[in-house]
């Protein structure tokens, strides 16, 4: 059965089960769907990358014959020829039933190409069952609305990338949005306050604090900006941070003293536990939206079947970092205790439970090491086995640790304009093709390419907008300027009426 949208061109040179290349009666987009016959059935194909050729301005040399090659060409309509490159994304019946089917045998050259019809196609993108959910429309084809899977996010991991403005918070937030509509669970560690002011049903806002009784030496260090070269401080602190301070009423209180006892007793270590003791009273005083005594265990401060929004504003890259490991490390170690049965201990997640790391890049550096790094390595090899998953999200990919990327089961990838982002991204996964990495630096915003297990097939789609994120969006400098000035000249009025009642 041809598409109900006609006849878009024919099919030329070498043909391959995976890729042919048609030439087209207009110019082709990227992201475009087609069919064509083959000796299987008929085949989608997704156009990923298109050229447009003028045979009499092809060779020309200077600007007068150009312009003269411009005026023929115009009337000539065998003049211009428009190339198209196609990847076959499955056998049409394949897909509709569900199933990814890909041809052993390609189209033969001369074969018809057609529009892939919204009626051909709106079951392919579009599922009905309970985990998918639907996150925009084909780009192309906007009518055709496009689901993911749900379950494969979770299982699997997901990649968010693109350039900074191309909307990846927008992404996520819709990913909270319909993990919310689910009834499941989430947490979204918010390191520049994206997500302050997302009003979604099930959101739980909350500051990310940790109590420093729950953690080691070293993580107390980070959270109060203690230098990592700072090697005698460091010790002090191990020495001083006993069980007694940790379970003291006065906590604070009992960790200044356990310093200077440390100090007295260790005449080498006095100078530094004068200085730590000056930055334990810094963090006192200023810290306390991010070091808290008085707060739970960290997993006492999320709820299941919310999605947990923890506000790390107030956090510097250190102190976040040192958060984030500690978060991961500890919601991990709970879906064990869920998985094994574990009955003596206390489980705080019965279901399985996505966390979101924003500015991925600083957290899980390519280069150099890092706590979160370590645990969300981990997370993500294991984390399948228990119901652990992760949403990386960042505008620099070539410097997010590729070990962890390439156990990214799904990607969006929207605006990218660095050739060493994208050479990142494909050695990272082979789900896309170097036509489609080229296309990239030409997607707008909200437009991203999905890829992987969450999609039954490549699919090019413009993101539904989530009018409940109220943060986030470029500030418009001129327009708070002139309001600025408004207020300013009320202001004024307001005075001179005042000493004229006077």
């Amino acid at each position: 059965m041809a598409s109900n949208r006609g006849l878009l061109g024919v099919v030329v040179g070498e043909t391959k089960p995976h890729r042919f290349r048609f030439l087209a009666s207009r110019a082709v987009s990227m992201g475009e769907y087609v069919t064509v016959e083959s000796p299987e059935g008929r085949l989608l194909g997704l156009a990923e990358d298109t050229a447009t050729r003028s045979v009499l301005l092809d060779k020309i040399s200077n600007f007068e014959s150009a312009i003269e090659a411009k005026r023929v060409a115009t009337k000539n309509v065998r003049d211009k020829s428009y190339l198209a490159s196609v990847k076959v994304v499955g056998t049409l019946d394949g897909l509709r039933g569900g199933q990814v089917t890909l041809p052993s045998l390609p189209p033969e050259p001369g074969s018809e190409v057609f529009e892939a019809g919204s009626d051909e196609i709106s079951g392919v993108f579009d599922r009905m069952e309970r985990r998918w959910a639907q996150v925009g429309g084909l780009l192309r084809n906007p009518e055709v609305r496009v689901s993911v899977d749900i379950d494969k996010v979770a299982s699997r991991h997901l990649a968010i990338l693109s350039v900074t403005g191309g909307g990846k918070s927008n992404l996520l937030a819709l990913m909270t949005k319909k993990v919310a509509e689910l009834g499941g669970t989430m947490v979204v560690f918010d390191y520049h306050g994206e997500y302050s002011g997302l009003s979604i049903p099930r959101a739980v806002h909350a500051d990310a604090k940790i109590n420093p009784r729950y953690v080691n030496s070293d993580q107390l260090a980070d959270l109060m900006e203690v230098r990592e070269n700072a090697e005698v401080q460091r010790t002090v602190l191990l020495k001083a941070f006993t069980d007694d301070v940790k379970t003291a009423k006065e906590f604070w209180k009992s960790l200044l003293a356990s310093i200077a006892t440390v100090g007295e007793n260790e005449k080498d270590s006095r100078k530094a536990a004068t200085r730590l003791q000056d930055i334990v009273k810094v963090a006192m005083r200023r810290m306390k939206t991010v070091i808290d005594p008085d707060v739970g265990e960290v997993l006492d401060q999320l709820k299941a079947s919310k999605v947990n929004i923890l506000n790390m504003l107030e956090f510097t890259e250190r102190q976040a970092n040192a958060a984030i490991s500690y978060y991961l490390a500890e919601i991990l170690e709970d879906r064990k205790r869920a998985m094994h049965g574990a009955e003596e201990q206390r489980v705080r997640f019965t279901a399985p439970i996505i966390c979101a790391i924003e500015e991925a890049h600083a957290f899980i550096p390519s280069e150099g090491d890092a706590d979160t790094k370590y645990i969300a390595s981990k997370v993500a090899r294991e984390g399948r086995k228990f119901g652990m998953a992760l949403v990386v999200v960042s505008q620099r990919p070539r410097r997010v640790d590729q070990d962890v990327l390439s156990q990214m089961g799904s990607f969006a990838i929207m605006k990218l304009t660095n050739p060493e982002d994208q050479a990142h991204i494909r050695e990272a996964s082979e789900a896309i093709s170097e036509d489609l990495l080229q296309n990239l630096p030409s997607l707008n915003v909200g437009e991203a390419v999905l890829l992987g297990e969450w999609v039954n097939i490549p699919a090019v789609v413009k993101i539904d907008h989530v009018a409940e994120k109220k943060t986030g969006a470029d500030i418009s400098a001129t327009s708070l300027w002139a309001a600025e000035g408004k207020m300013s000249q009320v202001a004024v009025e307001s005075t001179k009426s005042s000493m004229v009642l006077e």
